[in-house]
């Protein structure tokens, strides 16, 4: 008797908390996307920038230098159907025998500051094994971007792994962390003299994701137990480069890029979808950065295998945070996707690659993160596919527009470094994706400026 009479007093109990967490879901999503959009967005006055404001574009190692040939996408683009093109990086955009060229565009653009990537397997073809030749390369290109008034950010892993490692598991490796502390101490006591900003690692939740549960990057597996060990193992080679650098370099600013991806529900009024919109955002955007706030691994997806694991020097190992930001996706619950999440693009402007445009994002997001951890901010990417170019100058704007927009609040923001200054191999996209402020023939290596560098010159800080 009295528990027919507890029961409809439960379901009434259960549906008004169901009510409620809707209701605060819900103007917790409105109060975050009190973003002025529209016509502001295409505000044409140029934005003032803080003194000491960076504004510059960056680029990988692989994806621009050719000639990389002992690393784990040289191999991995050998094999049949991995690149959608077919295409091989090659001659990539022949940024190694054009530094002093590229250094111009860089001026022609207004640019005070370059992201660049060492090629870990250029330096270290062999373990234990130091390229003498590469490592002055290195340091001469460093030291004209200095004489240029360019302010270099050194990523020391964007992506690629020196076969030596890579065979032997990468980034599951049981030496991997202490491997690549090896390196990042060493690239800061040959180079620390002319590089205040380091960036250890960039997108380890893209290179894990890409390679371990899509596999369609090197090691080419779908395998979620893998998946988990690969995470952790980036996050521990995070510590020991930013341990490595510190002791060679103490005056180094030490962070990492992460991808952050704007994870809306597909409903705003199905349940399931803002669990799985949750679950996306802090399973893909911040476990990296709040293993480093609370000096405690901790990652864990429905279906993957949980880490959770207290690191030795985790805890503060990052001054600063780097931000790519490209998307937002639109997220849907789906029991078959790998962590329950199935993705879609956004209802705006797609790029060639299928990628919503959406520059309230980055406002969200720099919001969010600003208010998570407290850190100083560099976008460290932020860029589009666009073959034609009509679509790129006003992308330029309207971020740059966001970022003013941060700044207002009172974020620290400290620069801006846009993806790409020249055409590039984009990994498995091949030659069919075209990010360059300079769209570049390939055939020749010729630079054009597109209506984006124009843009992009306009808006940098006056010197």
């Amino acid at each position: 008797m009295s528990r027919s009479r507890r029961g409809p007093w439960f379901t009434y109990l259960l549906a008004g908390l169901v009510v409620a967490w809707l209701a605060c879901c819900l103007a917790l999503d409105l109060a975050e996307r009190n973003v002025s959009s529209g016509p502001a967005w295409m505000a044409e006055s140029a934005p003032s920038w803080p003194a000491g404001f960076l504004w510059g574009t960056a680029t990988a190692a692989h994806q621009v230098e050719g000639g990389n040939a002992w690393n784990d996408w040289s191999r991995f683009e050998t094999e049949p159907g991995r690149i959608r093109d077919g295409s091989r990086s090659g001659a990539a955009s022949g940024h190694w025998d054009r530094v002093p060229g590229d250094i111009a565009l860089m001026k022609e653009l207004g640019a005070n500051a370059y992201r660049l990537s060492i090629e870990w397997s250029r330096v270290e073809p062999g373990e234990g094994t130091w390229n003498e030749e590469a490592w002055s390369h290195y340091a001469d290109e460093i030291r004209q971007l200095r004489a240029a008034g360019i302010t270099p950010m050194v990523t020391l892993l964007h992506f690629t792994l020196p076969l030596w490692i890579a065979d032997r598991g990468g980034l599951t490796a049981p030496d991997f962390a202490e491997r690549f502390g090896r390196f990042a101490g060493e690239s800061a006591r040959r180079l620390g003299a002319d590089v205040d900003l380091w960036c250890t690692v960039n997108e380890p939740n893209v290179q894990m994701y890409q390679g371990y549960v899509e596999g369609i990057w090197p090691p080419g597996v779908r395998d979620h137990a893998l998946a988990s060990q690969a995470f952790r193992g980036l996050i521990r080679a995070h510590v020991a480069g930013a341990k490595a650098v510190r002791a060679a370099d103490p005056g180094a600013q030490v962070g990492a890029a992460v991808n952050l991806i704007v994870f809306d529900p597909a409903s705003r009024w199905l349940l399931t979808d803002w669990i799985a919109s949750r679950i996306a955002g802090g399973g893909f955007n911040w476990a990296f950065y709040d293993a480093i706030e609370s000096g405690r691994l901790r990652f864990s997806l429905p279906g993957f295998p949980k880490v959770d694991e207290a690191l030795d020097g985790l805890a503060g190992s990052a001054d600063w945070m780097g931000i790519n930001y490209y998307r937002r996706n639109m997220v849907r619950m789906s029991p078959a996707a790998p962590g329950l999440v199935q993705l879609r693009p956004g209802p705006g402007q797609l790029t060639d690659t299928g990628v919503e445009i959406y520059p309230e994002g980055l406002l969200r997001l720099v919001r969010r993160a600003w208010a998570r951890y407290h850190l100083p901010i560099y976008i460290t990417e932020n860029g589009l596919a666009d073959s034609v170019g009509n679509a790129r100058a006003p992308f330029i704007r309207a971020h740059a527009h966001a970022l003013r927009l941060a700044l207002d609040e009172g974020i620290t923001v400290r620069g801006y470094f846009h993806w790409s200054l020249v055409d590039n191999f984009e990994w498995a996209e091949g030659w069919t994706a075209r990010f360059g402020l300079y769209a570049m023939d390939r055939a020749t290596l010729e630079r054009r400026p597109t209506s984006g560098a124009g843009e992009f010159a306009r808006l940098a800080p006056v010197r």
